[in-house]
């Protein structure tokens, strides 16, 4: 007890008199710096702990130089480093309640951090094993790293046994240090690339998958979560970090943290019913942004990464949860973005999952977060393609369905994956676009089989369908546009495809002509959402691009140019829909260059020259909307756009695909004196009538971004 008694004498001063806080504080501190015995420090820092939360800024002022003196000099007495701890902790920690700014935090953390050996002397201290010493550093550097995060790193680094020490945590057998731990060194790798290797190298993957197997994988508790956050900020962007993992056959594992073990059984993934508690469903979030982070697009190890998963035997777990499962929304967006990533600019991979066939969903499954599996599923439609169920759930085809917006903007993008710079699917899907003829002995089923072309040609032919979601023709617009996009061939098959039968009296209707019908009429109703002429536009623009056969045969019917330039004046339109309408006719009139056009190029400049700055105008207002500027990555629909228009029952921003963005900047304003093609198309042509000598570019002109593809 004479410890007690030294520190509560310090409290008083001469002859027994009270004093001030800021006397006492002074005193204790001048007996830090200056006691020769180890209990009177021991009863100074005690005294100081018990008065630091009244008065944090004088204790820090007038103590922390002492402090830090007494743990260099103290650190292995269990008693004091306990109570420095966690005096230090609290200086450092901001009030948010007291001390808004933070200043008096950040200004005694800046101190400590003056010297690096302080840092040093704290890993230091780790190795001590008892419970309250080991968490009392832990919550210090977390404390410290929260403040300076780049200062401390730096420390880190320059003690050489820290990083290994702090790994070593994940080692400890008590929870609470182990999770504290792992805490810390989340934080600690968010950033800096040299920390992520040193950690890495420490077999901190391996680590962490036993941690993660030992909590029974995604139906663990929050440490799985947390143990994949570490891993994930290990490996982002880390290419060293990707190749270790890959190269210990860690990505191996991956398919068992999904809770695949190996080859299934029968020709189809069938379809499952799990119960999802949210920690499951965070944690198999989790895996899948890990899968994700792995194949991102244009990494350097991404292709190698694409292919040692496929070969482990990734495919069947993110399809099973993308596609034929009853997972919550998030996983299942999460799920078909894996799927798109992993085979991504792979054509092997692509192939394998065009072969990849799954069970249909069964009737009345809806997409909920809070839903349980049904005790007796009823059973669906019969197997069939993966693809095909992607396009379905973009597309909305399978009755009685729903998807959120985001999940059906991902499987879009999946289809995008897979069909992108393969022409062979591209042409396979294009020739698939034909519809069951009436007669088909399947007619009256409710089980009919479709192809991946049928579902796009039901939801493009029909825009009425789109009323009440237009999404509907959007995605599908979408999708048909990645299929035909450079691929000269696909855009022929398609439009070779014709509607109405001459056996019966009906004059037959090209596909291209069908889809300006369905535009005129979408955009002569009041009713129609404008997403619906945009997306038939964004597609009329992608399928005429390059394409002097598909400009032909776009005016072979003599109204359409009328009608879009009754488009581009009307005042009522949409300005997305005048610009990319705008955008068509010039599109149309630079390609116009087939033999057998319908309408020349001198009688097409004739009816479009005394209308350019109207053109122009247009174009440079899309040029510059939020449409283009802020069109989604990967299609991606953020959580809090999804919340609201699920709150209000309205759509969210998605207007363009971002492919379609990139490719009208890039045709637009490859340079400043020409600002892009369709300018360029319809200025030069005005020139030409006026200055016979100015030479125009040639009509097979084609953006540099575009050039070999």
């Amino acid at each position: 007890m004479d410890f007690f008694s030294r520190g509560y004498s310090a409290l008083r001063g001469e002859r027994g008199q009270p004093q001030s806080a800021d006397e006492t504080i002074e005193r204790l501190a001048d007996c830090l710096e200056t006691a020769t015995l180890l209990e009177d420090r021991r009863a100074g820092v005690l005294s100081l702990k018990g008065l630091v939360k009244d008065w944090p800024e004088t204790v820090g002022d007038k103590s922390l130089p002492a402090l830090i003196k007494v743990l260099h000099s103290d650190y292995r007495d269990v008693d004091i480093t306990k109570s420095l701890l966690e005096t230090l902790t609290i200086l450092c920690t901001k009030d948010k309640q007291k001390n808004l700014d933070g200043d008096k935090s950040e200004r005694f953390t800046d101190y400590f951090l003056q010297d690096s050996s302080n840092v040093t002397l704290l890993l230091d201290i780790l190795e001590e094993f008892d419970f309250y010493i080991r968490f009392s550093t832990i919550k210090l550097l977390s404390t410290l790293l929260f403040n300076r995060p780049k200062r401390i790193q730096e420390c880190i680094l320059t003690s050489p046994m820290g990083i290994t020490r702090l790994v070593d945590l994940l080692d400890d057998k008590r929870d609470i240090i182990r999770n504290e731990g792992l805490l810390l060194l989340i934080d600690l790798t968010r950033s800096n690339a040299e920390v992520q290797k040193l950690v890495t190298f420490q077999a901190t993957f391996e680590k962490l998958l036993a941690l993660i197997e030992e909590q029974e994988g995604i139906s663990g508790d929050i440490i799985v979560q947390d143990s994949l956050t570490l891993m994930q900020n290990l490996l982002r962007y880390n290419v060293s970090d990707q190749i270790y993992f890959r190269e210990t056959s860690c990505i191996q594992q991956i398919p068992g943290l999904l809770g695949f073990v190996g080859d299934r059984e029968g020709d189809h993934i069938p379809y499952s019913f799990e119960d999802w508690p949210p920690q499951k469903v965070a944690n198999t979030v989790a895996v899948l942004e890990l899968v994700r982070t792995l194949a991102e697009p244009d990494g350097p190890n991404t292709t190698i990464n694409q292919n040692v998963m496929v070969q482990s035997g990734i495919l069947l777990p993110i399809v099973q949860l993308g596609i034929c499962s009853n997972t919550p929304s998030i996983v299942r967006t999460e799920a078909l973005y894996a799927i798109a990533y992993v085979i991504r600019d792979n054509v092997t991979n692509q192939e394998i999952f065009t072969r990849t066939v799954v069970a249909s969903p069964p009737p009345g499954l809806m997409e909920d977060d809070d839903q349980q599996p049904p005790m007796n599923p009823t059973p669906g439609l019969p197997p069939r393609p993966a693809m095909v169920s992607l396009i379905a759930i973009a597309v909305t085809a399978d009755a009685g369905l729903h998807y959120s917006y985001s999940s059906r903007a991902a499987a879009a993008f999946a289809v995008f994956s897979c069909v992108d710079g393969n022409h062979d699917t591209q042409l396979v899907i294009a020739s698939m676009m034909k519809m069951p003829p009436l007669d088909n002995e399947n007619t009256d089923y409710t089980d009919k089989p479709c192809s991946a072309g049928s579902l796009l040609l039901e939801a493009i032919e029909n825009w009425e369908l789109s009323i009440q979601d237009p999404y509907k023709v959007w995605f599908a617009c979408a999708i048909l546009s990645h299929i035909i996009s450079n691929n000269e061939q696909a855009k022929q098959v398609a439009g070779s495809i014709q509607f109405g039968e001459e056996d019966h009296g009906e004059e037959p209707v090209p596909l291209l002509h069908h889809i300006v019908a369905q535009l005129l009429m979408s955009t002569k109703n009041s009713a129609t959402n404008s997403r619906i002429p945009i997306a038939y536009l964004c597609l009329l623009c992608s399928w005429l691009y390059d394409s002097p056969a598909s400009v032909s045969l776009f005016l072979s019917e003599s109204t359409h140019v009328q009608f879009l330039i009754q488009e581009v004046q009307s005042s009522t339109n949409d300005p997305t829909v005048q610009g990319l309408t705008a955008f068509l006719l010039g599109i149309t009139y630079e390609f116009n260059n087939d033999p057998k056009t319908p309408i020349t190029r001198e009688n097409l400049q004739a009816i479009l020259s005394s209308r350019v700055d109207v053109f122009n105008s247009h174009i440079a207002r899309l040029r510059d909307s939020h449409a283009i500027k802020n069109a989604p990555q990967h299609l991606e629909i953020s959580a809090e756009d999804e919340s609201l228009a699920s709150s209000t029952k309205g759509l969210p921003s998605l207007l363009l695909d971002v492919a379609f963005a990139e490719f009208f900047k890039d045709v637009y304003g490859k340079e400043r004196h020409i600002e892009g093609l369709v300018i360029d198309s319809l200025s030069l042509f005005l020139v030409e009538t006026t200055q016979r000598s100015m030479k125009r570019r040639p009509s097979s002109f084609k953006p540099k971004a575009l050039q070999g593809k």
